[in-house]
């Protein structure tokens, strides 16, 4: 069984961690973390707090859970602390490409990963883009981690910034419609508690149909779109606001940021 070591354990970081553990998948024994603020929760699990010298000597997988700015000042410090030589690092650190974390970290064992939001309720769906010298058994290891609070795929780096638009920076896109739809609900009468599970409760009904059917969203929406009815002419306002070109406009522009970020 390989041992991970975290460095850093902030809001993302103690959620992947946390999901590990509940899931019955890892071991508290096999996880150490870094970082300056100790998590009571992630001490409850019975995860040891432990220095980089330790990390480095004895973990196989280094997972860097770290603000893209201070990246590569902790990739120093480990440096300092040991041999990287096989060890497998995954970086969650937006905008840091395999080649510069490889030019720093003088290794291509490297999986980058843009995680989401929803792993905190076990519906997240992260990407995760291998370097070249990452073998099977380490990328499976890599995806297992992720998967404790979701689902993944592996995708070629290059496509990595269109992922970001729709997983990493997506929910924010659907928190803003699942908002809207209540305050229409409240302007019709109905109260806010209700009306904010009216509509999440809707959105994750029709997520959950989109994956468990197979079937395509048109589909599924033609299903509800009775002929002459009431939803088609909700429809009809979403197309003539530019409901979809707008979806559109938004992921291009987050692509576009993501780019720029890259470079």
């Amino acid at each position: 069984m390989y041992k991970t070591g975290f460095i850093g354990a902030g809001n993302m970081g103690s959620t992947i961690i946390s999901g590990m553990i509940e899931s019955k998948k890892f071991d508290a024994k096999d996880i150490l973390v870094c970082d300056k603020i100790t998590n009571d929760v992630l001490k409850g699990y019975g995860v040891e707090y432990a220095d980089f010298k330790r990390i480095v000597s004895e973990c196989n997988f280094i997972v860097l859970a770290v603000k893209p700015a201070n990246i590569f000042e902790v990739i120093d410090v480990l440096k300092q602390n040991g041999d990287l030589s096989g060890k497998v690092f995954i970086s969650i650190a937006a905008g840091v490409t395999l080649q510069k974390l490889s030019d720093s970290l003088l290794t291509s064992k490297i999986v980058r990963v843009m995680p989401n939001l929803c792993l905190k309720a076990k519906e997240g769906m992260c990407v995760l883009a291998p370097a070249k010298d990452v073998n099977s058994d380490e990328l499976e290891y890599a995806e297992r981690i992720f998967s404790c609070s979701g689902k993944t795929a592996v995708i070629k780096e290059e496509l990595i910034d269109s992922c970001t638009a729709i997983n990493g920076s997506g929910p924010a896109y659907v928190f803003m419609f699942i908002e809207a739809m209540a305050d229409a609900a409240v302007k019709h009468g109905i109260d806010r508690k209700t009306a904010y599970m009216l509509s999440a409760q809707t959105v994750l009904g029709s997520a959950a149909l989109v994956l468990e059917t197979g079937l395509h969203p048109a589909v599924l929406k033609d299903m509800v779109c009775s002929s002459g009815g009431t939803t088609i002419e909700a429809v009809q306002a979403l197309e003539n606001c530019g409901f979809r070109a707008s979806v559109i406009e938004a992921v291009n522009a987050c692509v576009e940021k993501a780019n720029k970020m890259g470079k």
